[in-house]
């Protein structure tokens, strides 16, 4: 008899995908500014791991935990020079995680985001229609 071990995990956090073609630094500059944020940078890069040692990927990841709501937020390179932490969705250049103590309705944010002049865009992403979500468990 063979046992198969399945993992379960709790995707309990948004995504919101942004458009900006400026540097990570500056784009975190302006959402800490309009968003009223504390966004600092992360001392490591979000590593993706592949099967194969010549592939996988280094992603930028800047990172703010609210007091006052006990939310956290991560903003993270959705690419790099040897991919894509999600590829499904290559027209995100960058990808906001919410993980909400309370959860809420982000398009408020999502039209805050969209106010900054960097940003092309911004949108929601449905967590549970992503193949590769798990690359966003860490």
């Amino acid at each position: 008899m063979k046992y198969v071990l399945e993992e379960e995990y709790d995707y309990d956090f948004k995504l919101i995908g942004i458009s900006c073609h400026d540097k990570d630094y500056r784009l975190c500059w302006a959402i800490n500014q309009k968003l009223k944020f504390n966004l600092e940078k992360e001392d490591k890069d979000l590593e993706i791991l592949s099967d194969n040692p010549f592939e996988g990927s280094s992603h930028s990841m800047y990172s703010y935990f609210d007091e006052e709501d006990q939310n956290e937020f991560f903003l993270i390179g959705n690419r790099d020079g040897t991919g894509y932490l999600i590829p499904e969705q290559r027209q995100a250049d960058f990808v906001l995680l919410v993980k909400e103590a309370l959860p809420s309705d982000l398009t408020p944010m999502v039209d805050k985001l969209k106010e900054i002049e960097l940003i092309l865009t911004a949108f929601n992403i449905s967590v549970d229609a992503l193949k590769s979500k798990k690359n966003l468990i860490f």
